[in-house]
């Protein structure tokens, strides 16, 4: 199950770890958890969610902006317009 719980779990994990930390497993969770929602509205508020709770966090994990950075480029995919 991939919830917002779920998620940020993951995420804590990444943060958490001793070995540098690839990008794709943050973007796996990132995928699993807005796959569950459906339509682009409420992917939208779930990213809003999810990048609300990321924000508040305060870690020295020299992943957190990687993680922060991939939300990001997940809000701008959202945004553009469909073709």
């Amino acid at each position: 199950m991939a919830d917002l719980d779920h998620t940020l779990q993951r995420f804590q994990g990444l943060l958490l770890a001793e070995q540098p930390v690839d990008i794709g497993e943050a973007e796996d969770a990132i995928w699993a958890y807005l796959s569950q929602a459906p339509g682009l509205s409420a992917q939208v508020e779930a990213l809003e969610r999810l990048q609300e709770a990321v924000a508040q966090w305060d870690s020295h994990s020299p992943f957190l902006p990687q993680l922060r950075a991939a939300l990001d480029r997940h809000r701008t995919r959202l945004a553009e317009p469909l073709a």
